[in-house]
């Protein structure tokens, strides 16, 4: 991203269900109401999951690279439990790892965005052969977590935890541990926040801005929930606006289905 403003704007963040890595190469983003520090002050910065909105505010000239990972594609590069940083923006010197702060030192030599993306795809890379993730009894693990993503995906959240932990042949219980551990969040709030991004999808594939009107009654029980205020009180805790206050002032846009 490459921005300049001078007009001091707050930009919402809401949640989206993936874990970040952020490079700097200008100024940094203020962010306000997070559980953070008042500002991203560090030039690299891993972002976990979050489960309520925040805002920042970009003043100056931004320029920054970021990886969204799937949210099950953070962990192999990562030696600690993902949800240990949920709701956290942590400066990676404080990750005390040397392979991340030798990673953090080369891109700062990088001279364009093309030399930037080709050191962090070498660099990931040779993290990705090194770990030991795929080579032991942890891979069987993260292809139970792979396969319980790719079915909320397909059910856009609606699946309970009861089969998804059949799902992956593990208990309830297992499968919270293990889900924690490599997507950052418990099963139940990550199914929260993939169901009102599917909610976000189909305002989305409405054309809303278009038409100016949606009958909200005809997505609540296809996006799964019990009635019209169930939706409203779960729209409003991720994003702070019901949903007609929301479309008045954005275009409404899945992060987490349109990647």
């Amino acid at each position: 991203m490459d921005y300049e403003s001078r007009v001091v704007e707050p930009i919402r963040v809401i949640p989206y269900g993936c874990v970040q890595f952020t490079f700097y190469l200008g100024e940094r983003i203020n962010s306000l109401g997070s559980n953070n520090d008042s500002s991203y002050k560090d030039q690299a910065v891993v972002t976990g999951q979050i489960s309520s909105f925040f805002d920042v505010v970009p003043q100056g000239k931004i320029r920054l690279i970021t990886i969204v990972f799937k949210p099950f594609g953070a962990k192999p590069f990562f030696d600690f439990p993902i949800f240990e940083i949920q709701n956290n923006i942590i400066p990676i010197k404080d990750i005390n790892n040397k392979e991340w702060l030798d990673l953090e030192n080369r891109l700062g030599d990088c001279v364009d965005n093309k030399s930037i993306v080709s050191c962090l795809e070498n660099n990931l890379l040779k993290k990705l052969e090194k770990n030991t993730l795929f080579n032991s009894y942890s891979s069987i693990n993260n292809e139970r977590i792979m396969l319980a993503i790719n079915r909320i995906d397909d059910s856009k959240g609606t699946i309970n935890i009861k089969d998804l932990s059949s799902l992956a042949c593990l208990s309830d219980k297992q499968f919270n541990r293990i889900f924690a551990d490599y997507v950052g969040m418990n099963p139940k709030n990550f199914l929260r926040i993939i169901r009102y991004q599917s909610f976000l999808l189909k305002l989305q594939n409405s054309n809303i801005k278009a038409t100016k009107a949606v009958d909200f009654l005809d997505l609540v029980y296809d996006c799964g929930y019990y009635d019209q205020s169930h939706l409203i009180n779960n729209f409003k805790e991720f994003t702070g606006y019901t949903p007609k206050e929301y479309i008045k002032l954005f275009s409404p846009c899945s992060e987490y289905f349109s990647m």
